[in-house]
C-alpha cells in the first residue's frame, strides 16, 4: 500500500490493531498521526534517528545521551518533550534546523519545534506567542495539544502577564487561536501541572474568560466551560457567582452551554 493510500486510511482504536505498514511509515515521519492510539505507539527513537539521518545529523542521534532505558520506560508525552529539549541544543527557533522540524510532515516532529519554542530560555512570552501561533492554529489537534503544554510554564510563572498578552488571541477569527487562550490558562492541568494562582484567584483569567462568554464555537465553549468547571473545584461559590452574571446578561444559547458544563461538577455535587 502506497503512502497516498495509507493518507486515507482509518485510524486503529487499539496500539495491537495498527497495521504494521502504517506504524513504519510513522515511525519514519512519512504520515501524521490520526489519533491518539497512533501517536501513543510512534517510536520516537527511531523516528528521531530518521530525521537526524535526514537533517545530515545521524552522528548526533548516535551520540545523543537522552536515549536512555529511563526514557524509553517513560511515556510518548515525556519522550516528546525530552526530544524537543534535545534539539534545543542542536538549533534555535527560526534557523535552518528549526524550519525543517516546524514544517515536517509528521505532526510529531512538529511538536518537537514547539517544544524548542516553549523551552526557548532567551524568548519573551509574547515573542514565544508568535513563534507558536502556527502550532496553535495547526490542523492536527494533537499537535495543538502540546503547543499551549510547551508555554503553559511560563503562564504558571507570571499568570497576570500572560493573560495579558493572551487578551488579543480571545478576538481572533480563528477558533483555534481563541481556544488557545483558554485552554493554556485551566485552572487545573490536563498533563500538566496545576496553576496555583488561578485556582487561588481565578478572576485573573477573567479577561480572557469575559470575551469568550457566548462564543459560537463548541471547541472553544467546551474549553471555557472546562476552565470554570476547574475553578469550580476550589471557588464555587465565584463560579457560580459569575455564571448568574453571564446568563442575566446573555441569553444566547452559547452562553447556556458555557454554564452548563461550568456547573456540572457542582451540580453533581448538590445531586449526590
Amino acid at each position: 500500500m502506497n503512502l497516498d493510500d495509507l493518507r486515507i486510511r482509518k485510524p486503529a482504536r487499539r496500539i495491537s490493531e495498527i497495521p504494521p505498514s502504517v506504524l513504519d511509515a510513522l515511525s519514519a515521519g512519512q504520515l501524521q498521526t490520526k489519533n491518539l492510539v497512533e501517536w501513543l505507539a510512534t517510536s520516537r527513537e527511531r523516528l528521531h534517528e530518521v530525521i537526524c539521518t535526514q537533517f545530515g545529523l545521524v552522528n548526533l542521534h548516535h551520540s545523543a545521551e537522552i536515549w536512555t532505558d529511563k526514557l524509553l520506560g517513560e511515556s510518548a508525552l515525556k519522550q516528546s518533550f525530552a526530544i524537543g529539549h534535545w534539539w534545543l541544543e542542536h538549533c534555535k527557533v527560526g534557523d535552518a534546523v528549526w524550519r525543517q522540524l516546524s514544517t515536517h510532515e509528521s505532526d510529531i516532529v512538529r511538536e518537537w519545534a514547539a517544544i524548542v519554542v516553549g523551552r526557548s530560555s532567551d524568548l519573551s512570552f509574547a515573542r514565544k506567542l508568535a513563534w507558536i501561533k502556527p502550532f496553535a492554529d495547526d490542523e492536527h489537534s494533537g499537535l495543538r495539544e502540546i503547543a499551549w503544554l510547551a508555554l503553559r510554564p511560563d503562564v504558571s510563572r507570571d499568570p497576570v502577564a500572560a493573560v495579558r498578552c493572551l487578551v488579543p488571541w480571545t478576538g481572533s477569527r480563528h477558533e483555534r487561536l481563541r481556544r488557545f487562550a483558554s485552554e493554556i490558562t485551566r485552572p487545573c492541568g490536563v498533563w500538566t501541572s496545576n496553576i496555583i494562582a488561578f485556582k487561588d484567584q481565578p478572576e485573573i483569567g477573567l479577561p480572557i474568560l469575559q470575551p469568550l462568554m457566548s462564543d459560537p464555537s463548541k471547541y472553544v465553549k467546551d474549553s471555557v466551560g472546562n476552565w470554570l468547571n476547574d475553578a469550580s473545584k476550589s471557588k464555587p461559590d465565584w463560579v457560580r457567582a459569575l455564571i448568574g452574571t453571564w446568563i442575566a446578561k446573555s441569553v444566547t444559547p452559547d452562553t447556556a452551554y458555557i454554564a452548563k458544563r461550568a456547573l456540572r461538577s457542582l451540580n453533581k455535587r448538590a445531586a449526590a
